[in-house]
C-alpha cells in the first residue's frame, strides 16, 4: 500500500480534532484522573474513527489499513498517553474479535453502538494471576439451560469503569491450558457484575484502570463471540491488532517528542546560539 492524497488529508483531519478536542483538556483529565469517554467519542465517531476498517454495514468506513496506522499515530501527539490507550481499546482491542467472527445479531447490539460512540467498550482478559499467559486464565462461564453464568475477576482493566460492554475472555470447559476459552459479550450494568476498584496508577491518570467481579453473572448463550471454545485463537487474532496499533502510536509518540526536543533546541538560547 502507497500513501495517497486521501491519506495525507486525513492525517491533517485527525491532527486537528487531537489539537482541538483533546489536547486543551488532558491536564484536566490527568488530574482528575480519567476523562469523559461518553463525551468524547461521539465526537470520534463524527470523523468515521472508532471503526475505520469495519464494515459499512454497521457504520464502518471500509478503510485500507494506512487509514489505521495514520490515525495511531496521530493519537500519539495526544498529551496524555492514557487517552490514546482509551481510544485504542475501543477500536483495536475490544472490537476486533467481535467484527471478525461475532453474528450480525451482536454487531447490530453491540459494534454499531461502539463505532458510534454511543457505547464504551473495554476487553476483558487479564486476572490478578493471568496477565501475560493468558492460558492461566480462571474466570469461569458454565452454561445452564440458554445462558452462561459467570465467575471470577479480571484486572488492569482499561475503560473499566466507563465500558458499557466488556469482551471477556473466560473458561466454557474443564479442558485447561489454551483449550475450552470462549469470547462472550457482557453487557454492562448486569446483576452480579461490578467494579471492585478503580486502580491508582503512577502514570496514563487519564485513563480509567480498574478491577472487575463477576459473580454468577448471567448472559445469553448467543453473547458468545465466534464458537464456544475458540476464544483463545480469536483472543491471538485481536491480540495482533491491538500490538500493531500500540506500535503506531509509540512511534507516532517518538516522532512528536523528537519534533519538541528539535523545536526547543532551536529556540533555547545559550551563549548566544540556539542551543
Amino acid at each position: 500500500m502507497k500513501m495517497a492524497d486521501e491519506h495525507d488529508a486525513f492525517r491533517a483531519t485527525v491532527r486537528n480534532l487531537v489539537d482541538r478536542e483533546i489536547n486543551p483538556h488532558v491536564d484536566e483529565w490527568e488530574q482528575e484522573e480519567g476523562f469523559p469517554a461518553h463525551d468524547l467519542f461521539p465526537r470520534l465517531a463524527q470523523f468515521g474513527l472508532l471503526g475505520l476498517e469495519y464494515d459499512p454495514q454497521f457504520g464502518g468506513e471500509g478503510a485500507d489499513h494506512l487509514f489505521t496506522m495514520i490515525a495511531c499515530e496521530e493519537y500519539g501527539r495526544i498529551g496524555a498517553a492514557g487517552v490514546a490507550m482509551a481510544i485504542g481499546v475501543q477500536t483495536n482491542m475490544a472490537t476486533p474479535s467481535l467484527h471478525k467472527f461475532g453474528s450480525d445479531e451482536l454487531k447490530r447490539r453491540f459494534l454499531a453502538p461502539a463505532i458510534a460512540g454511543n457505547s464504551v467498550a473495554a476487553i476483558a482478559v487479564t486476572e490478578p494471576d493471568a496477565g501475560s499467559d493468558v492460558a492461566a486464565l480462571r474466570t469461569r462461564a458454565v452454561r445452564d439451560g440458554d445462558e452462561w453464568v459467570i465467575n471470577g475477576r479480571k484486572l488492569y482493566i482499561t475503560n473499566g469503569t466507563q465500558a458499557d460492554w466488556v469482551c471477556l475472555l473466560a473458561r466454557t470447559s474443564d479442558e485447561g491450558g489454551h483449550r475450552g476459552m470462549s469470547q462472550i459479550i457482557v453487557p454492562i450494568p448486569t446483576e452480579g457484575f461490578s467494579v471492585s476498584r478503580k486502580l491508582d496508577k503512577l502514570g496514563n491518570r487519564s485513563s480509567d484502570t480498574a478491577e472487575l467481579i463477576f459473580d454468577d453473572v448471567r448472559v445469553p448463550i448467543e453473547n458468545t463471540i465466534g464458537s464456544p471454545g475458540r476464544g483463545f485463537e480469536q483472543q491471538m487474532s485481536q491480540f495482533v491488532t491491538e500490538r500493531m496499533s500500540a506500535a503506531y502510536t509509540i512511534a507516532g509518540q517518538c516522532r512528536h517528542a523528537l519534533k519538541r526536543t528539535r523545536d526547543y533546541l532551536l529556540d533555547r538560547p545559550a551563549f548566544g546560539e540556539p542551543l
